[in-house]
């Protein structure tokens, strides 16, 4: 199951947690790894592009093998707000025809 979490800190998106493996289809099929991926790498790219978060306030880390994406913000703005509102927008989306393989949580930090 992928497991993901959505950090808040003061009302505000502090910071994403994906983890884990769908196990929807064997690796290289599995839509719903591809599409939590797709959502997760697009997130993590807009911060910086999109919304302009400089580089030493995104803290982050990548396992492929373990399926595991960390993602902290050490500043923000509405831009990135948007961006990662948008990620558990998706993530939502996904819920409602794959719950099975997918968690979704919101935690205060």
């Amino acid at each position: 199951m992928i497991q993901v979490v959505m950090w808040h800190k003061k009302g505000q998106f502090s910071g994403m947690h994906v983890t884990g493996h769908a196990l929807y289809a064997v690796k290289g099929q599995d839509i719903v790894c591809s599409a939590v991926s797709t959502l997760a790498y697009t997130s993590l790219n807009a911060l910086a592009v999109v919304a302009q978060i400089p580089e030493e306030d995104i803290q982050y880390s990548i396992s492929e093998e373990t399926g595991e994406m960390k993602v902290l913000l050490l500043k923000s703005n509405e831009q990135a707000q948007t961006i990662l509102e948008t990620f558990k927008t998706g993530i939502k989306l996904l819920l409602e025809d794959y719950s099975q393989y997918i968690s979704l949580d919101c935690k205060e930090v």
